[in-house]
């Protein structure tokens, strides 16, 4: 039985920066809102780390928001090989208004191992 761990450029790959607010760490991601008092633009950001359990393994990290996505990829990977995936958006955040988003993984031949999701307000 294989025994699935993260390693050390995992941790480092999801490190949420300094200054950012974490909102969700997992395996699947998170369905959220962001709101502020005054215009500001947000940078939404998901990294997610997995494992390939059989050749041709993929991982994609997905942002939805307004309508709109965004998505990133790693892979096809042989079995055994880590996997990261990160997206980021940019997205207005009007003074009062909320701006619903959603951030997850999907994976194809690869145990999911880690997911986080932050915002950080871009200066």
């Amino acid at each position: 039985m294989a025994h699935f761990k993260l390693n050390e450029t995992d941790d480092t790959f999801l490190e949420v920066p300094q200054g950012a607010l974490l909102v969700s760490s997992g395996t699947n991601g998170t369905e959220s809102w962001l709101e502020r008092d005054k215009d500001v633009t947000v940078r939404i950001v998901i990294s997610t780390v997995a494992i390939a359990t059989s050749d041709g393994a993929t991982l994609t990290a997905r942002i939805d928001v307004n309508g709109a996505s965004a998505s990133a990829e790693d892979g096809p990977a042989s079995a055994d090989t880590h996997l990261q995936a990160v997206q980021s958006v940019q997205v207005v955040v009007k003074a009062g208004e909320r701006v619903s988003f959603k951030a997850g993984p999907q994976s194809t031949g690869a145990k999911l191992m880690k997911t986080v999701v932050y915002a950080s307000d871009v200066k």
